[in-house]
């Protein structure tokens, strides 16, 4: 019973970090490994602690076209492209993953 808890801690502050390292890709404007987490399948809506989220850190520091990129996941989440769910898709472990991404066309 003891090794169960102590996982569920690591796997919990393994998500909590990984929240906290989207959180601060947001806020310095870091574009490329943000961009990479939500097409992981991390959530946009993910908070921090005290209930912070990405789109107030980036709107807050002045980074538009941050703001702009969580805008775009946000509406795919809210149309129902993405599932969020549970724990594990707002944080985007893939091991409960959907397997619903960003939809891209490849055809050009």
């Amino acid at each position: 019973m003891a090794y169960q808890s102590s996982q569920k801690d690591i796997t919990d502050d393994f998500k909590m970090q990984r929240i906290e390292n989207f959180l601060s890709h947001a806020s310095r404007s870091d574009r490329v490994r943000l961009n990479l987490m939500l097409r992981e399948g991390i959530s946009p809506n993910v908070q921090d602690y005290d209930n912070t989220i990405a789109l107030h850190l980036a709107a807050s520091e002045g980074h538009d076209s941050i703001v702009e990129l969580l805008l775009h996941y946000k509406r795919k989440e809210t149309n129902g492209m993405t599932t969020t769910g549970n724990w594990e898709n707002i944080t985007g472990d893939s091991s409960s993953s959907t397997g619903e991404g960003d939809e891209r066309d490849d055809s050009r």
